[in-house]
């Protein structure tokens, strides 16, 4: 995807599956639709900071895995062909999506995505460096919260912490220790990217500092890793923050309610 377009590399044709129970794949990220591709942004370096498109709710994290499960819960109830399906996918599109190409229910499908992933309200444009150097962090901040439960050396260092006589203050050395080195390690991308990925490390590092527990430690790593790329959006408008954050909340409580409010509550957000 044009545009250095953030969070999980995910390379390849974007394209959508649907398995013989109705499971529903997707592959690849879509193309920016029209209206995402018309965000102005500043392409040249003599017109000031060079600016890029980016999610503030990312593709392979947040809106793959909900259309996905929406999705195969649209085909399952209503059948992986026939006019079925292509009503119940094509009906509340109406006067959210114009000229739809294709009528079949798998078309139908793919362009839902494509409208998802370039949903104007979740997306920011903003200084390139930024962008990028958030990414940076938000994947030294994951690959850290993996390393708390899959890297045994780091787990025997807890392991050890935890026979101190003070074994909570112990094993919080040890991670506080593991989020100095790994959010403030150094980088090869340009010095402007280095400089923002250290700021970001160091406003992360002063929060994690305040934690009093090695779950407070936890929470607080899931936490940032979500936030910094609402905090520290600085073009990203407090109504639009607002809204993905409640429309991400409404797709996460919703997945046992019936495929057609889930699917409706879905397209909400193109609203």
């Amino acid at each position: 995807m044009s545009d250095g377009d953030d969070e999980d590399t995910d390379g390849g044709e974007f394209g959508m599956s649907v398995g013989e129970d109705g499971e529903v794949t997707f592959v690849g990220r879509p193309p920016w639709g029209t209206k995402a591709a018309k965000i102005p942004v500043n392409s040249k370096a003599s017109k000031g900071p060079v600016e890029d498109r980016r999610h503030m709710l990312h593709w392979g994290e947040q809106l793959r895995p909900i259309l996905a499960s929406v999705m195969t819960a649209m085909f399952q109830l209503h059948g992986r062909s026939g006019p079925a399906i292509e009503k119940a996918l094509r009906d509340p599109l109406k006067g959210r999506v114009q000229r739809i190409v294709g009528t079949d229910a798998h078309a139908i499908a793919e362009r839902v995505a494509k409208e998802i992933n370039g949903a104007v309200i979740n997306l920011v444009a903003d200084r390139a460096d930024m962008n990028k150097a958030i990414e940076h962090v938000r994947a030294r901040v994951r690959n850290l919260t993996r390393r708390l439960t899959d890297d045994p050396a780091l787990t025997a260092k807890v392991a050890k912490a935890m026979r101190e006589p003070f074994p909570n203050d112990a094993i919080m050395d040890v991670y506080l220790d593991e989020a100095a080195q790994e959010l403030l390690g150094g980088t090869s991308d340009s010095t402007a990217i280095k400089s923002q990925v250290q700021d970001i490390g160091f406003q992360i590092v002063g929060l994690v500092q305040s934690c009093r527990a090695p779950c407070d430690f936890v929470m607080m790593l899931h936490h940032v890793a979500d936030s910094v790329t609402f905090d520290l959006s600085q073009k990203a408008e407090r109504e639009q923050t607002r809204r993905t954050l409640e429309w991400l909340r409404r797709m996460e409580a919703n997945v046992r309610e019936p495929a057609d409010i889930r699917y409706e509550a879905l397209l909400t957000l193109l609203d």
